[in-house]
């Protein structure tokens, strides 16, 4: 069976709309705000044979229908936008369920661009008891037509296409809202309707001392304007705060407000209830109050972990535009030390991991390419790497405190305290160690030379190949770049910490004053990075030892242990060469 096909162009895109306002005794059921696509801006192209059923149907929830006890609903309106030529007739219909008995239809020839007002032979009453309510349309497409039209926010009862009794979602795609409505009328229309559409906090937990953040989405459905209507907030049933929109609801206006209830009403931790409670400033009582509150609920502890953003940069030598990379991660190396982790993952050069470089491969399409937190892929330019960082939910349940020692061996032990501000009988987590190093030479192509791409971090006043020091290069990834499941305990329960140890064999590095590594938990099935940690230094690398690479006398390079002993120059193991330490094998 053919797919309807989507036909997009490629331009602004723009609405129009006929009879958008309510007139007297009539208010609208839907999702589309009374609007109507353009031909350019987003609409559904039938099957390209002749007699096939098209159609358009959305569904209305008890929760909307209550307000509308007793009235009744006579009209199916169709939005076209402006096409070539439209069906030969329209029938309309409402039911009880998608594929249910249609208890009323009405039809209307000849339609047209904008709003197709298609009578219902018999209104039907709404009794304020249904479970819900389908309302649609379909024709017999003579030809191939573009007349469904999407518009505005996408809402998941809004989207559903008919083609020939099949009903196919069409939410997925995120296109909008079809442009169907059915018109509610009566003697007993409602003068006083507001609604909280949705309610949230900004983060799911918020430190003792600070303000919760709060996000609402209201609306009004109802005939009267609302001049800033009111929402009362209460914490564990005790009003708190009040907070007034600045402006005027008219009739299907819906608005996205944010607030702070102050930290003064917050005395103590644990799980704090918020009810909101929508209420018109004048006092006015609103004549469907189940959709004017909402509770919900929200954590208060005494400190929050911050959550890292940790960035793996496809990048290598021989790529001219990784310079762009390079910048980028110095810049958010040097402007969020403890937030940002960037790591440096080789390709082409003698940097290259296999294992790590084969991993980044599969996520990305070209280079210089970003993973962020492994949950999506961007370009590592110094502003969308910063965007990415604010945008981020900045606190993680999880806290990681991560050390790293290396023995004479060659080995490095890393050792992760691990804790977590939520119980959880069913950790699904893995864990994955990265060893990385600065100052590291390389040879560096440069398609910023000569500053015909513009300004970049100064590369625009170095040659085309220039040899540079890079730092954050990955030299290691240990178990594997996926991680371990095995390192992470099973059960995590709330305020324990866990001792996590992972013994290694250390790479050949260039200078040990300069390694550092990292520690990454992944979620098992998303594989997204829920929150890394750093260390600075790998202790028994890292010892500040300083000493002359040669012998002053003979002028014969010298060895020496990390105890400053003077070793044999064949020695292996971790050693101070030409003043530098190193691992040498």
């Amino acid at each position: 069976m053919r797919k309807l096909l989507l036909s997009l162009v490629a331009c602004a895109i723009t609405f129009f709309s006929f009879d958008t306002a309510n007139a007297e005794g009539q208010l609208f059921l839907g999702y589309c705000d009374g609007v109507i696509a353009t031909r350019t801006s987003g609409t559904i192209a039938g099957q390209n044979v002749k007699n096939a059923t098209i159609g358009a149907t959305i569904r209305i929830p008890a929760s909307m229908l209550g307000s509308y006890k007793g009235l009744q609903l006579t009209t199916v309106r169709a939005g076209f936008p402006v096409a070539s030529s439209y069906p030969e007739a329209l029938t309309a219909w409402i039911a009880t369920s998608q594929d249910g008995e249609r208890i009323a239809t009405g039809t209307l020839s000849a339609p047209v661009a904008g709003w197709n007002n298609i009578v219902l032979d018999q209104p039907y009453t709404i009794t304020g008891n249904e479970a819900e309510l389908w309302i649609g349309y379909e024709f017999v497409q003579a030809k191939k037509l573009n007349v469904l039209s999407f518009v505005g926010e996408t809402n998941a009862d809004g989207c559903w296409v008919i083609k020939n009794g099949e009903y196919i979602d069409y939410s997925k795609y995120n296109y909008g809202s079809l442009s169907l409505e059915g018109t509610v009328e009566g003697d007993n229309i409602p003068q006083h309707n507001l609604s909280i559409l949705s309610a949230s906090t900004s983060y799911t937990m918020t430190q003792l001392g600070e303000p919760i953040k709060m996000n609402a989405r209201i609306t009004n459905s109802a005939v009267l304007a609302a001049e800033k209507p009111v929402i009362e907030c209460s914490l564990n049933g005790n009003l708190v705060y009040t907070y007034e929109y600045p402006g005027t609801l008219n009739y299907r206006d819906k608005a996205d407000v944010r607030f702070e209830i102050p930290s003064e009403s917050i005395t103590e931790e644990g799980d704090v209830k918020i009810d909101l409670n929508l209420k018109w400033a004048d006092g006015s009582a609103d004549e469907y109050e189940a959709d004017n509150s909402c509770s919900l609920t929200t954590a208060i502890v005494k400190e929050v972990n911050v959550r890292v953003m940790v960035t793996e940069e496809a990048t290598g030598g021989w790529c001219q535009w990784c310079v762009r990379g390079l910048v980028g991660m110095a810049y958010m190396r040097e402007n969020y030390p403890d937030e940002f982790i960037g790591i440096g993952v080789h390709n082409g050069d003698p940097y290259a991991i296999r294992v790590y470089d084969s991993w980044i491969g599969n996520w990305i399409e070209g280079y210089p390419s970003a993973v962020v937190n492994r949950s999506k892929v961007v370009d590592p330019n110094s502003a969308e790497l910063e965007s990415n960082l604010k945008n981020m939910y900045p606190f993680s349940e999880f806290g990681l405190k991560l050390a790293a020692k290396a023995d004479e061996s060659g080995k490095v032990k890393f050792t992760v305290e691990l804790s977590s501000l939520a119980s959880n009988a069913d950790a699904q987590y893995n864990m994955a160690f990265v060893l990385l190093e600065d100052k590291l030479p390389i040879s560096q192509a440069n398609a910023y030379a000569g500053g015909g791409q513009g300004p970049m971090g100064g590369f625009e006043d170095l040659p085309s190949r220039c040899d540079i020091e890079i730092d954050d290069v990955a030299r290691a990834i240990y178990p594997s770049a996926t991680g371990s499941s095995e390192l992470v305990p099973a059960q995590i329960t709330r305020g324990e910490v866990y001792t996590i140890e992972h013994e290694a064999v250390l790479p050949t590095i260039a200078d040990g004053n300069n390694v550092w590594a990292a520690v990454l938990l992944m979620n098992r099935n998303s594989g997204e990075i829920v929150q890394a940690a750093k260390v600075s230094s790998i202790e028994g690398l890292a010892t500040g030892i300083q000493q002359v690479s040669r012998d002053a006398e003979t002028g014969i390079e010298t060895v020496f242990d990390l105890q400053g002993r003077r070793l044999n120059n064949n020695a292996t193991g971790i050693v101070i060469r030409n003043g530098r330490i190193s691992f040498q094998r």
